[in-house]
């Protein structure tokens, strides 16, 4: 565990300066509050905070100034949907002013703002989108069972600011009971391109939902093993077996949605690896010591899958943090070695220890990882990475007459690998 903290650390403290030198700004714009358009550069970010505020410079060692929504009236980035700065209707009381995201530009405008959906109609004011419900007009009792059937209201909205252009049946039968935010912006989209289609502009058309990284990697594993379990022939619990390293190699698969977020994705690494551990014991009794010297050959297949936080997405270099899970597969594995009685009245006895089979086959195990993906080109990236792991192999009921033997249940182990990945 004392390893673990201090390459933790190590590694902690390398990858603080890409995250403090990165602020991850990026070509983009501001429009002030008299109107002008200014260029430079808008720091990016995710979630809440873009509503909130806006960071920007006019070059890249100019100093950042930080804008709210009463400072001016939209900023963005470029190839990004913009955020402007609107009235926004609060649920209960007056309505304050916010910055929210464009989804759909033209006669019709879509706009979303912490997971809710709003419409505006040539600057007449934003109409909250929304599903509604009436329990005391609409819902029906059947048998013991409540059934809340959903209000029209929302779709009465979206006919009333489409009627001069009115939408297809099968789009609005898609909104019929749930919102979701793909069948609101086809809509909004099928409108605009009718009603004004040379005003009509969709942001985020061209980002996928779904994006994927390969790659391949190799690298070392570190672990030491201990078993739980004596048989018969074997004295294997108590046995001291030092961290030994092995190299393992495996597959990458990263996924990430474009359209949700650049930084949270989820990563998969599934790999390969054949160990051989060795260590020794001392058994004592009353007239005798066992002295045993063993060695262990294992065929692993571990599956780890992790989400990942990228720290900054900007510039040659971007660190990241995982957490996870991990599910390890011994495919095949023995033990062997030599073991030697010594009496207390001088005579030692030995004889060579026949292998025998591991009879744990399966573990699952929390995993943490710190990493680093340094990009080549558009195409190209290579990955180096620290894992750490700890959890529990599993194991059926043991008896001293089960001629196999069964490793201890807790174990940790360290990951350090390096990885090439393409598109």
């Amino acid at each position: 565990m004392k390893h673990f903290l201090l390459v933790s650390l190590a590694l902690a403290a390398l990858l603080t300066p890409f995250d403090g030198a990165a602020q991850t700004f990026r070509p983009g714009f501001i429009v002030q509050a008299a109107g002008d358009t200014t260029k430079g550069l808008v720091r990016y970010r995710e979630g809440k905070q873009n509503y909130k505020s806006c960071h920007f410079k006019t070059a890249d060692h100019a100093e950042a100034t930080e804008y709210f929504p009463a400072d001016i009236q939209a900023y963005g980035i470029v190839g990004e949907a913009p955020f402007m700065s609107k009235e926004v209707p609060g649920i209960e009381g007056a309505p304050s002013r916010m910055f929210i995201e464009v989804l759909e530009q033209g006669k019709l405008m879509l706009y979303t703002q912490d997971n809710l959906l709003y419409l505006e109609k040539e600057n007449s004011g934003l109409k909250h989108l929304y599903l509604q419900t009436d329990d005391q007009d609409i819902t029906m009792h059947i048998g013991e069972r409540k059934v809340v059937n959903t209000s029209t209201q929302h779709l009465i909205l979206i006919n009333s600011l489409t009627l001069d252009c009115p939408v297809p049946d099968k789009l609005m039968l898609k909104v019929r009971q749930r919102l979701h935010v793909p069948n609101v912006t086809a809509i909004v989209r099928s409108y605009n391109n009718c009603a004004a289609p040379t005003s009509t502009i969709s942001y985020k058309e061209n980002q996928s939902w779904l994006k994927t990284e390969l790659g391949v990697f190799a690298g070392g594993y570190s672990t030491a093993l201990q078993f739980n379990h004596n048989t018969t022939i074997h004295w294997f619990k108590g046995a001291k077996m030092p961290s030994s390293s092995n190299f393992v190699f495996g597959a990458v698969f990263n996924f990430t949605s474009p359209k949700k977020s650049e930084r949270l994705s989820v990563q998969i690494e599934p790999m390969y690896s054949k160990e051989h551990h060795a260590g020794t014991f001392e058994y004592p009794r009353e007239s005798y010591v066992i002295h045993g010297d063993y060695t262990i050959d294992l065929e692993r297949l571990s599956l780890p899958i992790m989400l990942r936080y990228t720290i900054t997405t900007n510039g040659r270099f971007s660190p990241y943090v995982g957490a996870g899970i991990t599910n390890d597969y011994i495919l095949s594995g023995d033990a062997g070695g030599s073991q030697k009685t010594v009496y207390h009245n001088g005579l030692t006895q030995e004889s060579a220890v026949k292998r025998t089979e591991i009879g744990t086959t399966f573990s699952h195990a929390f995993t943490s990882a710190l990493g680093v993906k340094a990009r080549i080109n558009d195409r190209h990236s290579a990955l180096l990475q620290f894992r750490y792991e700890y959890g529990r192999y599993l194991a059926s009921d043991l008896s001293n007459s089960d001629s196999r033997a069964f490793l201890n249940e807790n174990h940790q182990g360290f990951y350090l690998t390096a990885a090439y990945l393409f598109k």
